[in-house]
């Protein structure tokens, strides 16, 4: 009954399926949020001070590097295993063995020849961008402010700077405009802080954060006021936070563990393995028929195995898996003549079938801003008043000024409107 009941609980946080390692991650981000400071403490395991030189790194041994799961490079024998896992490698390969069986090396040695070409190639182009891409992340470093305490007798509390990937758990950060947070963070204090979350929503505007609060359940996750996250940068103001996750047990871990999983093959792929199983279907077909006919006719299973085996290995396009990655690859060397790094060849397919790209990523890749083409009132009519209220509104905002406040202004001043803003007070609205 338990079990069933943590199905319904856990795994529907924040209005959607969770898997069990997402629900933990909610879980963990809502308890610290819906808790004092000094429960906080208590549940990373920290102080006001916090945490010594010897205990980080301590922590950073048990927890190891601050690296979110996107940012993490394959091993070697996953990219061999991919190379070698394809539909027409295992026919051959196959192939290769049945033949070996019947007595017929020389065919069987070319299968594996082929086989062995076709798998390198695509495992050293895809090993050696890999390496590449990580070289260059190397040269990527991320110092953080990090407040410890150091001292046998008398603690004395130091701000020290050290690379994003040295931050543990515990660890109290601080921070200030343009900084990037390396990790789930509970703030601690917090002046006229807002922060950008377009990393994680894709949205350009800012969001106001403060520690002098604690939020409830019904409050979504990204809503969150005291909490910001890994990957998330500081637009204006001040503070201090507790780091409570860090590298794949941070909210942006979970989203990109779970687009990864959520991967399909392609049509490219799809139409791969389709052939592969009309092909494999065509020669069980035609060897059965051949090895039952030539039987009966000679009553010799060898030679009939054999000369099964050789229309077999006629109707399969031995040449096809190396001419796909020998194309692929010299698309690779052509990209990397222009500084492009590709880590897996399958990407030069994908590109190659593009005619358009379409690409919403708001604020990475356009300029990150907003522009104001037309007004309507509720009814939908064109209405002065709405654009002078709106105008107002952005002209009189002190706090927290948003993209769409400054493309109201742009598109008054621009088009000719004349409004008096003197003549208004913010106090007392008056004409």
């Amino acid at each position: 009954m338990g079990f069933f009941l943590k199905l319904f609980i856990t795994e529907t946080i924040d209005g959607g399926s969770r898997t069990e390692g997402e629900a933990n991650v909610y879980s963990w981000l809502y308890a610290l949020a819906q808790s004092g400071k000094d429960l906080v403490y208590e549940y990373v395991r920290s102080t006001e001070r916090g945490l010594s030189f010897r205990e980080a790194e301590r922590r950073l041994k048990e927890t190891g590097p601050n690296i979110p799961i996107h940012t993490k490079f394959p091993r070697w024998w996953h990219l061999l295993w991919n190379a070698l896992f394809h539909p027409f490698h295992i026919i051959l390969i196959v192939l290769s063995v049945l033949s070996y069986i019947a007595s017929d090396e020389p065919n069987g040695c070319i299968m594996l020849v082929l086989v062995f070409i076709s798998v390198s190639l695509r495992f050293y182009q895809e090993y050696s961008s890999s390496k590449a891409a990580m070289k260059l992340s190397e040269f990527l470093s991320f110092p953080v402010k990090v407040q410890r305490c150091a001292g046998r007798t008398v603690q004395t509390e130091l701000v020290v700077q050290v690379d994003q990937k040295n931050v543990v758990p515990g660890d109290i950060i601080i921070f200030e405009p343009g900084d990037l947070f390396p990790g789930d963070v509970r703030l601690l204090t917090s002046k006229n802080l807002v922060v950008s979350q377009s990393s994680l929503t894709g949205e350009f505007g800012a969001t106001e954060k403060t520690a002098d609060i604690r939020e409830d359940s019904s409050t979504p996750l990204l809503d969150l006021k005291n909490i910001c996250f890994m990957g998330t940068t500081v637009v204006s103001g001040i503070g201090t936070g507790l780091v409570v996750s860090t590298g794949s047990k941070t909210y942006m871990s979970t989203i990109f563990s779970t687009t990864g999983k959520l991967k399909q093959p392609d049509g490219f792929e799809r139409g791969i393995r389709h052939i592969s199983y009309i092909l494999i279907s065509l020669m069980l077909i035609v060897v059965s028929i051949i090895v039952i006919i030539d039987y009966y006719s000679s009553g010799e299973p060898s030679e009939s195995i054999l000369f099964g085996m050789s229309v077999a290995s006629a109707l399969t396009p031995q040449m096809l898996p190396l001419i796909i990655n020998t194309s692929l690859a010299k698309g690779a060397l052509a990209m990397a003549r222009d500084r492009c790094i590709v880590k897996s060849l399958r990407a030069i397919r994908d590109m190659g079938s593009m005619d358009i790209i379409c690409i919403d990523k708001t604020g990475t890749l356009t300029k990150n801003t907003a522009i104001m083409i037309n007004y309507f009132d509720s009814w939908g009519l064109q209405k002065e008043k709405v654009l002078r209220l709106a105008f107002l509104n952005a002209f009189f905002k002190t706090q927290q000024r948003y993209p769409l406040d400054d493309a109201i202004m742009a598109h008054v001043y621009t088009s000719g409107f004349r409004f008096q803003p003197s003549e208004w007070s913010k106090e007392h609205w008056r004409k």
